[in-house]
């Protein structure tokens, strides 16, 4: 395998005649990816690329951790496909299933039909010095992946965001519990027919006595659930179910002047627990696949395009703890 050091050589002699190529041309020069053709292999063998049947466009990818079929990837990407076929090497799947999924990660766990997957390797950790040249997914097509180079550019840190699961709602103290001040389109709480100025009494048996206690019951549940709200409506008091959704689905985030120049990031980009952040031209349907080192070791994997210089990973520690808990629904289902 050619060394960083002969990679940054190729990298120069190709960005002296930048001028005069193509710029697609100058991110990927044969030259350039000769160099990085090894890692390239592990690419193609241990990453999954995941088609929406509606239209067959490649809208993710994933990260093989199973020989069994099992292939990890970004749980609220892959929610907004009705009907998806999943291809790893040349070998496509047309019938794959979502185990489990982890709503704090925003992991999904599927299940294709496979006995032999070449699972990727695991480094031995995702502690690196900034300016390490990483490796993932760019452009694919049926028999070659085409890898795109970055470094590693901030320490390992949590990326906080607040509650990911939310009603729907605004609130404000009352009394006798909390006031709905409005109602957010196409929320759960606009399903169930929640009304501004309705008051939450009780959510799930829990009494609320201010927006603290509504916190608290949130904070232990998530997209998807259903709650129990007892509400006053005027002098009636009645119950209604209120399904949870995402917080980015519903509300999205806040834009910079750098994002509004970074075309299409990855809708929710916040909220995770721990990640590595990397410097590589991806794009959003860059995200699921794994990002690797130089030895095709996989350190993380990618989980969110955050604007058209930064990406996250979630560093292989953690993923590491986290596919034996996606593992147990598929356990206990056989």
């Amino acid at each position: 395998m050619k060394t960083p050091f002969t990679l940054i050589i190729i990298a120069s002699f190709c960005f002296a005649s930048a001028n005069s190529l193509p710029s697609e041309q100058r991110k990927n020069n044969k030259l350039v990816q000769a160099a990085l053709d090894p890692v390239r292999l592990a690419l193609q063998e241990s990453s999954a690329v995941f088609y929406n049947n509606s239209d067959r466009r490649p809208f993710i990818y994933g990260t093989v951790v199973g020989a069994d079929g099992l292939i990890l990837t970004k749980a609220s990407e892959l929610a907004e496909v009705e009907e998806f076929s999943v291809r790893v090497n040349e070998e496509n799947f047309s019938e794959a299933q979502i185990i489990a999924t982890d709503e704090i990660w925003d992991l999904a766990l599927v299940k294709v039909k496979a006995t032999a997957l070449l699972a990727v390797t695991w480094a031995p950790s995702s502690d690196i010095a900034h300016g390490t040249w990483v490796v993932s997914n760019g452009a694919t097509t049926r028999r070659y992946r085409r890898p795109r180079v970055g470094v590693i550019s901030a320490n390992k840190r949590e990326i906080p965001g607040g509650h990911t699961a939310v009603l729907g709602v605004g609130l404000k103290n009352a009394e006798g519990g909390v006031r709905i001040t409005s109602v957010t389109k196409d929320s759960g709480a606009e399903k169930a027919e929640v009304k501004k100025g309705d008051v939450i009494i009780e959510i799930d048996g829990v009494s609320m006595k201010g927006i603290d206690e509504l916190k608290a019951v949130l904070s232990k549940r998530g997209v998807g659930d259903v709650l129990n709200l007892k509400i006053k409506r005027e002098e009636e008091i009645f119950e209604l179910k209120v399904e949870l959704m995402a917080r980015h689905k519903l509300y999205g985030g806040v834009q910079s002047r750098n994002d509004s120049m970074s075309g299409e990031f990855s809708p929710r980009r916040t909220g995770f627990p721990m990640v590595l952040q990397h410097e590589t031209t991806l794009s959003r349907r860059s995200i699921g696949g794994p990002l690797l080192d130089f030895e095709g070791r996989c350190i993380g994997m990618n989980i969110a395009m955050v604007n058209r210089v930064e990406n996250y990973a979630i560093p292989v520690e953690q993923l590491l703890e986290e596919i034996p808990n996606l593992q147990k629904s598929l356990d206990s289902s056989k």
